[in-house]
């Protein structure tokens, strides 16, 4: 899957990317990490296979945290079109993958933290490979959040 530029920051300048928000609790969350992510996996597998791009959001209460996957075509946030742009300032097109990233406070020293999973196509067509990696990766945010521990 590959994304002009130009038309990304306009779909997120003019909120034209669908994030479905979703919310639990930590002791939901650490009770079963693959159960809670599930649908925020599936719900971005099938904005990859709509061809669009897409995200999913859990809020984890009393928490500040949020744990996100989205596609993008950079490891930056989603919401933050004006750093999309200007790294992305001398490519025309480039193609989507597909990101954790973890918001909050206790998360790390920057409070953010984001690495990719694998471009959008894999992701769509083998999401099951990924699932295991993707839970053990926010199981350690939580273990981050709950010691308060460098991630």
């Amino acid at each position: 899957m590959k994304q002009n530029i130009a038309d990304l920051i306009d779909q997120i300048n003019n909120e034209k990317i669908t994030v479905k928000v979703f919310e639990t609790t930590m002791a939901k969350l650490k009770k079963d990490v693959a159960k809670t992510m599930q649908p925020l996996y599936d719900f971005v597998s099938d904005q990859i296979g709509k061809n669009q791009l897409g995200g999913a959001q859990l809020l984890v209460g009393g928490e500040a945290l949020a744990i996100r996957v989205e596609t993008n075509v950079v490891n930056l946030p989603l919401d933050e079109p004006a750093r999309i742009e200007k790294f992305m300032s001398d490519e025309e097109e480039a193609g989507v993958n597909v990101y954790l990233v973890a918001v909050g406070e206790k998360v790390n020293q920057s409070g953010l933290r984001i690495d990719v999973v694998a471009n959008a196509d894999e992701f769509h067509e083998h999401l099951t490979n990924y699932e295991t990696e993707m839970n053990d990766w926010v199981q350690a945010k939580i273990d981050a959040v709950e010691g308060n521990t460098e991630d």
